[in-house]
């Protein structure tokens, strides 16, 4: 409740700091749109995404594939949790328009009026940094054209393979 009103990228930040004072860490108090997310996801090679909304994803999503990034999608719906992870380097990855077509309506998938999970927010962000390390040291395999989808309700896990869309962006 402390942290209530503040904004994230602060508290985060602070934490982590307690954590390693000695990590580097850049944020960005700003809403990810057209104007910034060129300036910004230039400066990385890989990409994680956490943002609560399909608009900003799919932003984030092109502006990945046009740097040719690594992008690594999380998304939670109260109990159940989505990863992907893109490869963009290569010309056969999917992106996210390949799985989804189109921007899924707000009114149907939305944190605010979904809810969320603590839990399962820490296992899909705790999944998307474990994608992370495998990708740094290039081992072990990963949802490269695929979704892992959990249902932490009924303990439930899959990962569904997906191609590549013959008239997608990508």
């Amino acid at each position: 409740t402390k942290d209530v009103n503040k904004y994230k990228v602060d508290v985060v930040k602070k934490k982590l700091n307690l954590i390693n004072k000695d990590i580097k860490i850049k944020t960005y108090k700003k809403k990810a749109n057209v104007k910034n997310l060129n300036n910004i996801i230039k400066k990385y090679d890989i990409i994680v995404d956490g943002t609560d909304n399909f608009e900003s994803k799919f932003l984030i999503n092109k502006f990945s594939f046009k740097l040719k990034k690594i992008l690594i999608v999380g998304a939670i719906s109260k109990f159940e949790g989505h990863i992907f992870t893109f490869d963009f380097s290569s010309k056969k990855s999917p992106c996210l328009k390949c799985f989804y077509q189109s921007v899924p309506s707000d009114d149907i998938l939305n944190c605010e009026t979904e809810g969320i999970l603590g839990s399962t927010a820490n296992i899909v962000g705790a999944i998307q940094a474990n994608e992370v390390i495998k990708k740094i040291l290039n081992i072990g395999k990963d949802l490269k054209s695929s979704i892992f989808i959990l249902d932490l309700l009924n303990l439930n896990f899959r990962k569904v393979f997906f191609k590549k869309r013959k008239k997608c962006i990508c």
